[in-house]
């Protein structure tokens, strides 16, 4: 008979692990809330316990955080986690940790934190597997195309396609072929660019999101030829980008480029549909700026055509109040239903403009009829004291004592100077 005895702390450890791999499993299902639970029964269990269980629950509680946006907490269980790691001399976890801290500042915009750490993490790169070293490549290539450094990250990225392509890596080949075309569109190099994209396009069947690959190939091609002055095969590709709809493609996007071709090519009723189509997809208002834009432009289009009906409605820009509207109402599933309520919104703003239009006509009609009536009673009275004060009629107006004081003395004055005279010539 053989007995096997174990100690409470294997017991728990033992828990514990079976514990992390339930979290691992519920993770993988997406279940975050539930992984979350079973890691706060691991951490319970192995409270100071500075062991490779404690760093891979460190790294997968950092993880599940960061993709739940709690970027905060996720750097705080990385950091943690490299610390525990290095003490134990597991550089592999090391480099994935700074791997990820870099992809968190890259998000935040922090680019050059995040290069700090991605090149940390291509540093240890010997302990890593060569798919991370794949990783680690394309993180240091793309922030550098982000701190304007295209021709540095270039270098990175056309290594992270060759290791990429060893490995049937689609998805990664995916990734840093576009980072090459952006780096290139950046400069001006719009051929090479569209080169970069056409080899996404070879190997699209193979990716495993291939519709919203489709869409951001579609739009990033008609982005590109919308910078080179091509609006044409712009509409084309941006159009059949459209095909692509899902709830990950930001097809607000798409339209927003979309209308930046109709602007373009002086098509201003339809840059401004599809700028209320933006609208509808968009939460970030990013394209607020295009819609003052087409509006600016329609105003100047039916002027010349002298069309003021289609001006002011045309001209009722969308602001701030519109889109609230539209958000609050969870229960507009259909972009036409949202679409409908943008347009209502619209009709409201543009009889509202036009009841204080008229409002305002009112009262100028009525300030220029009081000034005609008040300007008519001066003219008469005017009119009147011209007449009253003619040398025809003067004497047979006098009737004011005042006035008859004033040519009687005026009179006094002329017998004076006349009898002055008189006398001075008896004199002599």
């Amino acid at each position: 008979m053989v007995f096997v005895l174990f100690s409470c702390a294997d017991e728990l450890t033992i828990e514990a692990t079976n514990e992390y791999e339930k979290a691992m499993s519920l993770y993988k299902d997406g279940d975050y809330k539930k992984a979350l639970t079973s890691l706060e029964f691991v951490f319970k269990n192995i409270d100071g316990d500075e062991s490779e269980l404690t760093v891979k629950s460190l790294y997968l509680r950092g993880f599940i955080y960061y993709l739940k946006d709690d970027n905060k907490l996720a750097y705080k269980d990385y950091l943690l986690a490299i610390e525990i790691a290095n003490e134990l001399g597991d550089l592999l976890r090391v480099s994935r940790l700074h791997n990820e801290i870099g992809q968190i500042f890259y998000e935040s915009e922090l680019y050059d934190q995040a290069l700090i750490h991605f090149q940390t993490a291509l540093s240890l790169g010997d302990y890593a597997t060569i798919q991370d070293r794949g990783h680690y490549n394309y993180g240091v290539g793309k922030t550098l195309k982000m701190l304007d450094r295209e021709e540095e990250g270039v270098d990175f990225l056309l290594k992270s396609v060759d290791i990429y392509r060893d490995l049937k890596d689609f998805g990664g080949l995916v990734n840093s072929y576009y980072g090459i075309a952006v780096a290139q569109r950046r400069v001006g190099n719009f051929d090479q660019a569209i080169e970069m994209y056409k080899k996404v396009e070879e190997i699209l069947p193979f990716t495993h999101d291939p519709n919203f690959h489709s869409w951001q190939l579609y739009n990033n091609l008609g982005n590109v030829y919308l910078k080179k002055g091509d609006f044409h095969t712009a509409e084309e590709f941006l159009e059949k980008s459209l095909a692509y709809k899902s709830s990950a493609n930001q097809l607000w996007i798409t339209y927003n480029n979309l209308g930046k071709v109709y602007n373009e090519k002086g098509e201003y009723e339809k840059a401004w549909n599809c700028f209320k189509h933006s609208l509808v997809y968009n939460s970030e208002k990013g394209e607020m700026n295009e819609l003052a834009i087409t509006n600016q432009a329609l105003k100047k289009t039916f002027e010349k055509l002298n069309q003021p009906d289609s001006l002011l409605h045309y001209t009722m820009l969308i602001n701030d109040m519109a889109l609230p509207l539209i958000q609050n109402q969870s229960w507009l599933k259909k972009e036409d239903e949202k679409i409908a309520l943008l347009t209502k919104y619209q009709d409201h703003e543009r009889e509202k403009a036009e009841k204080e239009q008229y409002a305002k006509t009112s009262w100028l009609m009525a300030f220029i009829m009081t000034f005609i009536f008040m300007s008519g009673v001066l003219s008469v009275r005017l009119w009147k004291i011209y007449h009253y004060k003619s040398a025809e009629k003067g004497l047979a107006l006098i009737k004011n004592s005042n006035e008859m004081v004033y040519l009687l003395d005026m009179f006094r004055k002329e017998k004076e100077e006349m009898k002055k005279s008189m006398d001075q010539k008896i004199r002599n």
